[in-house]
């Protein structure tokens, strides 16, 4: 599984994405009225792509200017739940399922107005079981909403693999007019959906059922059902949703986490770079301007605010240079820094503090840490490690152990407010002047080379001042 979360042209993202669809693709949001979004699901039904789109029927939709059906025209579908005077079936989703396989999820609105807001998307791909996840929510919004006989473009694959195992008790009970019944439920269920992978296997395995070729339709059988046996059959709906929302939220948060190790390890690797190039020279400048300044307070007294201030200047970088003076951050190849980044999110999905039970947080919080630690010091050899211990399932999910509503709900707010609040520190870490001025530095030996010519400079004028007095 690949997620990545997304702050900066999220509209930009969303269209590279929606691009890059070859079967279908369905999006549930609460409001949608970015004209250039619709524009490309025009395009992408144009082509034969089966696209759905659900959303509220309200006041904000019915006047976003948008005539939502032209998608229905091109061969799309338009599903607005509610009425304009019943706020009931209010719908607060906003997500959207590439080809069974890539998610979009997040805070942002597909609005107009959310270009210039302050929210942010993950994109989880290779993962069908969190995609299948949210078919399954996006299929059952359709029949609570609209009645279970209404015609989707998005297979039930909850469904098809019940189908499925009828059709392989049926062949193992040699009950052969059943075997015909269950091979034409099996084909009316998927005889208007387009081909992709998962209808090709399909359609394979009522050919060798059709050719008597029982032995390999059973097999073909469990392989499909095996794939899809992480697609949980819900009976509370809002259970369900629930379910969804927390290991959506618990995604979202993990990657926005990982934005943030990246930058925070940024900006440590660049510390300690410029104290190895530079501290010895700066702290030489920071003395001899603290000794420079001392003398001129004990003659003028204005003088004593600036030797102040020089003191502490010197004091604080002292005290920072001691720290990092020696630390080392180990040398990889480009092949082991994408490596190590693999490993490093797949092993913080496993041992994320929010993803856990509270019971198991204190444990979390220290195994979180010392990989966050070994991360920055590019030690690929630990972090290898501790992702071989999390893979043998040392934690279990907020999802598995929790089952009451109640708590359910608790922990969808909870981890709201902890994304918000990830957001908000990422938008700060972003902003700060010292990320900026990093990532705007293409070279750093170029950078560390003429920064330490200019310090130089300035440490012979200091000296010769010395001299002199």
């Amino acid at each position: 599984m690949k997620t990545q979360a997304y702050f900066e042209k999220i509209q930009e993202q969303i269209i590279n994405e929606l691009n890059s669809a070859k079967n279908s693709v369905i999006i549930a949001v609460a409001w949608f009225t970015d004209e250039k979004l619709f524009e490309t699901l025009c395009g992408l039904a144009d082509k034969g792509i089966k696209v759905e789109l659900l959303m509220v029927n309200d006041k904000i939709n019915q006047t976003s200017g948008i005539h939502y059906n032209l998608l229905q025209e091109k061969g799309g579908k338009v599903w607005m739940i509610g009425s304009l005077d019943n706020r009931d079936n209010i719908m607060h989703n906003k997500f959207c399922v590439i080809d069974q396989s890539t998610v979009i999820n997040g805070s942002y609105n597909w609005t107009r107005r959310a270009k210039n807001n302050y929210e942010s998307i993950t994109i989880i791909k290779d993962d069908p079981s969190i995609a299948m996840d949210f078919i399954a929510e996006f299929q059952q919004i359709i029949e609570k909403c609209f009645g279970k006989d209404v015609e989707s473009m998005i297979l039930d694959y909850g469904r098809i693999c019940v189908r499925l195992e009828t059709l392989k008790n049926v062949i193992l009970l040699e009950d052969f007019e059943d075997i015909k019944y269950q091979l034409d439920k099996l084909k009316t269920s998927i005889k208007h959906t387009i081909s992709d992978s998962n209808i090709d296997n399909l359609n394979i395995i009522i050919k060798k059922t059709e050719k008597k070729n029982y032995g390999e339709a059973v097999r073909l059988i469990n392989e499909f059902t095996t794939r899809f046996k992480q697609l949980t059959i819900y009976v509370d709906s809002e259970i369900a949703a629930l379910k969804l929302e927390i290991r959506s939220l618990e995604l979202q948060i993990n990657a926005l986490d990982d934005e943030k190790t990246e930058i925070d390890k940024l900006i440590h690797s660049f510390e300690i770079r410029h104290n190895q190039e530079l501290g010895d020279i700066i702290i030489k400048i920071l003395r001899l301007r603290k000794e420079k300044l001392k003398t001129e307070s004990q003659e003028d007294n204005s003088k004593k605010k600036e030797y102040e201030e020089s003191k502490k200047d010197f004091d604080d970088f002292n005290q920072n240079y001691s720290v990092l003076k020696d630390e080392r951050i180990l040398e990889l190849t480009d092949d082991e820094k994408k490596e190590i980044k693999a490993l490093y999110r797949k092993a913080s999905l496993l041992c994320h503090p929010d993803k856990v039970p509270d019971e198991q947080k204190q444990e979390a919080e220290r195994i979180f840490k010392d990989l966050g630690e070994a991360y920055k010091r590019n030690d690929l050899k630990k972090v290898k490690e501790i992702l071989t211990n999390l893979e043998k399932g040392v934690f279990l999910s907020n999802t598995d152990v929790t089952n009451e509503k109640e708590k359910l709900l608790i922990l969808v707010q909870e981890l709201r407010i902890k994304r918000d609040q990830m957001e908000e520190v990422l938008d700060d870490r972003r902003n700060s002047e010292t990320y900026k001025t990093i990532s705007g530095i293409d070279n750093w030996d170029e950078y560390f080379r003429n920064l330490k010519e200019k310090l130089n400079d300035q440490l012979k004028q200091l000296e010769t001042s010395a001299i002199n007095i």
